[in-house]
C-alpha cells in the first residue's frame, strides 16, 4: 500500500485522499457538505410475505440453556417445538427463496392456545429463532417488530408474522 503524505485527506464523499482544501474529483458544492446518511432500505428490498404457525408457541427466552462452559443450547421441549414450526415454513416460502438480508419491520399477530401468561419478549424470540432456523432471514437482529396483537382461541391457537 503506497503511503500517504501527513498533510492528505480523505474525501467524504467519494473516499479518495487528497491534498488541499477541496477533493479535485468532486463539485465544491457537494465537497463541503457533510455526508450523507446511508439510504434507507426501500420496500423493495423486503418482499411482502405473509407466514402462519399453527399451535401453541413455545417460549423461547425459556426453551434455551446454556451449559458450565457458557454453550448455548435449545430444550428439548423447545426443540422439537422449533423443528415442527421450520417444517410448516418451509411449504410456505416461494420458489427460489434467498433469506431476507436487510432490516425489516414485523407485524406478528399471536393467538393463545391455553390462559398461560406468557410474556411478549418470549414469544417473539421463539419466533425470530424460527424464522432464522428456517432460512427465512439471515440474522434475526434484522428483524423489529413494529405492530402485534394477540388473542385467545382454544381451538385455532399460533401466530402469523408479516413482513411489512
Amino acid at each position: 500500500m503506497p503511503t500517504l503524505p501527513a498533510n492528505a485527506r480523505l474525501c467524504h464523499r467519494c473516499g479518495e485522499h487528497f491534498i488541499g482544501r477541496t477533493c479535485p474529483k468532486c463539485p465544491p458544492a457537494l465537497a463541503s457538505a457533510p455526508p450523507a446518511a446511508p439510504a434507507a432500505p426501500r420496500a423493495v428490498d423486503v418482499p411482502r410475505l405473509v407466514l402462519r404457525l399453527k399451535g401453541q408457541v413455545r417460549g423461547g427466552k425459556n426453551g434455551m440453556g446454556v451449559t458450565r462452559t457458557g454453550r448455548h443450547y435449545a430444550k428439548p421441549t423447545f426443540a422439537r417445538w422449533r423443528d415442527d414450526a421450520v417444517r410448516q415454513i418451509h411449504p410456505q416460502l416461494p420458489f427460489p427463496w434467498t433469506a431476507i438480508a436487510v432490516p425489516c419491520n414485523v407485524r406478528l399477530d399471536y393467538v393463545a392456545g391455553d390462559k398461560r401468561r406468557r410474556d411478549m419478549p418470549a414469544v417473539l424470540d421463539a419466533v425470530w429463532h424460527v424464522l432464522e432456523k428456517a432460512g427465512v432471514v439471515a440474522d434475526d437482529t434484522l428483524l423489529w417488530a413494529v405492530q402485534s396483537s394477540r388473542s385467545y382461541d382454544k381451538a385455532a391457537p399460533g401466530v402469523t408474522i408479516t413482513f411489512l
